[in-house]
């Protein structure tokens, strides 16, 4: 950092107005990475407790171990598909932004599964018999049963290779996710064909059949669901666009109308939003930057960073957004008991930030609140009268503003580093301080680093990225 800060930190901690989560609240919030992945592993492990009731020969311990990763990695691909359908009554699935980085992850490892799926079962065949190699394995693909495998095989190495590299296709990201949802559904029904003629346990036993089935059938119904039905039950619903307005280079306010005071919201949630009624292909994910007295008003904050943000200055004040939500754990019910709070926003990062700043002021909340807001070029910064005049409404709340720029306004000239984060923390207060950010990738990283460094408890650290 090439300055210092404007204003000097109060480092009095002050006891918090307790927000009293629900019942509902508590229990999502216990889904924690450690409950998370209990949970996952339970799900995926299911088949393979089943195998273990049945009176099944054993065809060797190497084809046993190849039977079990089968059988984990055919769950865990349908399990797939509900990571990323918005289920948020599920406790499992209703993290969407988690839920989506897991999948992300996950899909990369099954693809590599599959990739060496052939190559694991033909490997005995091999190895007896080297110099016929190539022999063996035209052999064994070219059987007539091994027909769906082969397109399941193929189309499963294509469709997790796009997306990977899914920027760098020529799609815009409406077509994209309508490819990657009709591909993965035709892979699921190839693999359910492969499981249930050639697989060792559908062969033989015909309640892996209706297993198998009953999950591609989940999958299928649950994808049409999120894409044709659902769409048309929020399009009985539209919100009312009742104001936008471009308030940077790159920004944008828009403010929304409910249309029932049956919707409601934590600050900090997001939704995802269309203008289309059509499908759910055209919906995208925004954070509201509002607060539940709002209502029925909401407002976001949108940066323009691809086809259809690009597009905000095509609507109209009056015409109708469809909305889907709120999803997202990002909430003040995380740390209602710590002492101290830094709001981290970096770019179009600002809207939540914003949603649960002004939920702290309704609160009348006396505990130390610091935002600490960045954006490479000061003219990006928006809403900074308004965040000051909560900074002189609330006599604990201070706000620092960070630019790549040399600009004397900013509070900070360069990133949001080390120095900036430790500089809004009581350090004495360290152990029950708690952190929110959100904003692009490489910052949340560098966020994650930082508090680590300041000894922050990584469960006091909460951030969601929206990078679907």
């Amino acid at each position: 950092m090439n300055a210092t800060p404007t204003d000097t930190l109060d480092h009095n901690a002050v006891s918090a107005k307790e927000t009293k989560p629900s019942l509902w609240a508590k229990l999502i919030s216990k889904f924690s990475v450690s409950y998370w992945i209990a949970g996952y592993c339970f799900l995926i492990t299911l088949p393979l407790a089943f195998s273990l009731t049945q009176n099944m020969d054993s065809k060797g311990i190497y084809l046993s171990l190849i039977g079990v990763v089968n059988l984990i990695a055919g769950m865990a691909f349908f399990v797939q598909f509900p990571l990323v359908a918005r289920y948020k009554r599920a406790p499992l699935f209703s993290n969407i932004d988690k839920s989506v980085s897991q999948h992300k992850k996950i899909g990369q490892w099954l693809g590599l599964v599959f990739l060496l799926h052939p190559l694991l079962i033909l490997a005995p065949r091999l190895l007896q018999s080297q110099t016929e190699a190539l022999d063996v394995v035209l052999n064994v693909l070219t059987q007539p049963q091994m027909l769906t495998g082969v397109i399941a095989y193929v189309a499963m190495i294509a469709w997790v290779l796009m997306s990977i590299f899914k920027e760098r296709l020529p799609l815009s990201y409406q077509m994209w996710r309508l490819q990657h949802t009709i591909g993965f559904i035709a892979i699921a029904i190839f693999v359910t064909l492969h499981l249930t003629t050639v697989g060792s346990h559908g062969q033989f036993q015909s309640l892996f059949n209706v297993w198998w089935w009953g999950l591609c059938a989940v999958a299928v119904v649950g994808s049409a669901y999120n894409y044709l039905m659902k769409p048309m039950s929020l399009a009985k619903t539209p919100f009312e666009l009742t104001s936008i307005e471009k308030i940077s280079d790159s920004d944008w306010e828009i403010e929304l109308e409910a249309p029932h005071a049956d919707f409601d919201f934590k600050a900090g949630q997001f939704v995802w939003l269309s203008t289309s009624k059509a499908n759910d292909i055209d919906y995208h994910p925004f954070s509201i930057a509002s607060c539940r007295s709002e209502l029925p008003k909401v407002r976001f904050i949108i940066r323009e960073l691809g086809d259809f943000t690009r597009s905000l200055g095509q609507l109209n004040s009056g015409q109708a957004v469809y909305v889907d939500g709120p999803y997202g754990e990002l909430t003040l019910e995380k740390t209602a008991h710590a002492k101290g709070i830094t709001l981290i926003a970096g770019g179009a990062g600002i809207g939540p930030m914003v949603g649960l700043l002004k939920q702290l002021a309704e609160n009348g909340d006396t505990r130390p609140i610091r935002l600490i807001y960045g954006n490479r070029h000061w003219d990006q910064m928006v809403m900074v009268n308004e965040l000051q005049r909560l900074e002189r409404r609330m006599p604990n709340f201070r706000l620092f503003t960070v630019s790549e720029q040399a600009a004397t306004k900013a509070s900070y000239c360069g990133r949001i580093d080390l120095f900036a984060i430790g500089s809004s923390v009581d350090m004495e207060s360290i152990p029950d301080w708690a952190v929110y950010a959100c904003g692009p990738a490489p910052m949340i990283d560098a966020v994650a680093q930082h508090t680590k460094a300041l000894g922050i408890k990584p469960k006091s650290v909460h951030f969601e990225q929206l990078s679907f």
